[in-house]
């Protein structure tokens, strides 16, 4: 292993689990024995805090609250300080924008390098215009898509694009029939899954109405979504509960809820075609290469990141954004071709791959070495 040189202070917004970024995050800690060593910030108390501790890291608390209440943000920058200048980290990555919110003042008391971790496709909304307007030395974007929003945002700073990394159960796909079996689901039924929490964004009501459009044209056909409901949009969750109640589909279309990460693997392989039919700004599509790395064909919304991770026709499928129709029809086609299906598994199996806990681990230090450098 080669001598760690350099620390770096990385600081992270929140200390529960609540999506891709924390998992991310997470992957990066489990996984990270590169040049630099790290050390961890929390802006609350959590669960993360103690797991992150348990690993080894030496990790600190500096409790934040609302952005809103000035004397709140006010010590928090100043704490941030006092860490910087007792640590002397050679940079601070921020996990996200909002991190960067309080680290970007802290630095420029400081006179420390900073980059931080954009996850989501900026809209130019007012906290974004204010994150850009403090200094980074580099911001990472998760997607070209990301990147090139990021960029419209005066004034200009250095971006790069760090895909992000997914994990993968075992380094073959599992096999669907074992899958099916250990689910209790048909061993010779068509199958089409969704994996994705009940978000509005998410689409899966789309996916709801393009089931019902091919089970008129293949019955017997079974539909599953695995998630839980979002705990900012509970409303979505009822709309599908009541979607999936009156498509007529009965038990073939089984919503499985949030399951166990463990399980999750199981249910990709045990559909013949998992879908993403996004109907907002996918950043990246963690889920999109997920499956893929599976050996699973994927059909996803041809915007944002599944637009960048998918070749049409090659390794996936993608279809215009909201699009039941367009949807269904390329469902009907692939379920009744499967060596069409089979052909593209392969090629989705090593896409799929390709964006793995180590290649992002890499790029990472990368990005880190080249801010250091200056």
């Amino acid at each position: 292993m080669r001598q760690k040189t350099n620390r770096i202070g990385i600081v992270m917004p929140l200390a529960h689990q609540q999506g891709g970024a924390e998992a991310l995050f997470l992957h990066l800690l489990r996984q990270y024995s590169k040049r630099y060593t790290l050390q961890c910030v929390f802006l609350q108390e959590g669960p993360l805090v103690e797991q992150v501790r348990g690993w080894g890291y030496e990790t600190f608390v500096i409790p934040a609250t609302r952005l809103t209440d000035p004397l709140n943000y006010l010590s928090t920058v100043l704490a941030l300080r006092r860490w910087i200048r007792r640590e002397k980290p050679d940079a601070v990555f921020c996990w996200m924008l909002k991190a960067h919110l309080y680290v970007g003042v802290a630095a420029i008391l400081s006179g420390t390098r900073t980059l931080w971790f954009q996850h989501g496709i900026s809209g130019g909304g007012k906290i974004d215009r204010i994150g850009t307007r403090l200094p980074a030395d580099r911001i990472l974007c998760c997607s070209a898509a990301s990147q090139a929003a990021q960029d419209l945002l005066p004034p200009g700073r250095p971006t790069s694009i760090c895909y992000p990394g997914v994990s993968f159960p075992s380094e073959r796909p599992l096999p669907a029939k074992e899958s099916r079996t250990q689910l209790n689901l048909s061993p010779g039924a068509r199958i089409v899954g969704m994996v994705a929490r009940l978000e509005r964004w998410k689409g899966a009501h789309i996916f709801v109405e393009a089931a019902q459009i091919v089970s008129a044209s293949l019955p017997g056909t079974y539909f599953f979504i695995v998630g839980g409901e979002h705990p900012r949009d509970p409303a979505y969750a009822e709309q599908i509960r009541q979607m999936a109640a009156d498509s007529g589909l009965g038990e073939h279309f089984i919503l499985a809820g949030q399951r166990p990460a463990a399980e999750v693997p199981l249910w990709q392989a045990s559909a013949d075609i998992i879908v993403h039919p996004v109907t907002g700004e996918e950043p990246f599509g963690m889920a999109v290469a997920e499956a893929m790395g599976m050996g699973r064909v994927v059909v996803a919304s041809d915007e944002g990141g599944p637009r960048e991770i998918i070749q049409d026709g090659v390794n996936g499928f993608l279809v215009p954004r909201g699009d039941k129709d367009a949807l269904a029809v390329l469902l009907i086609r692939l379920l009744q071709n499967p060596d069409e299906i089979k052909r593209v598994e392969a090629n989705a199996f090593e896409r799929g791959r390709s964006f793995s806990i180590p290649v992002f681990v890499d790029r990472v230090d990368e990005l880190l070495a080249a801010t250091i450098a200056g």
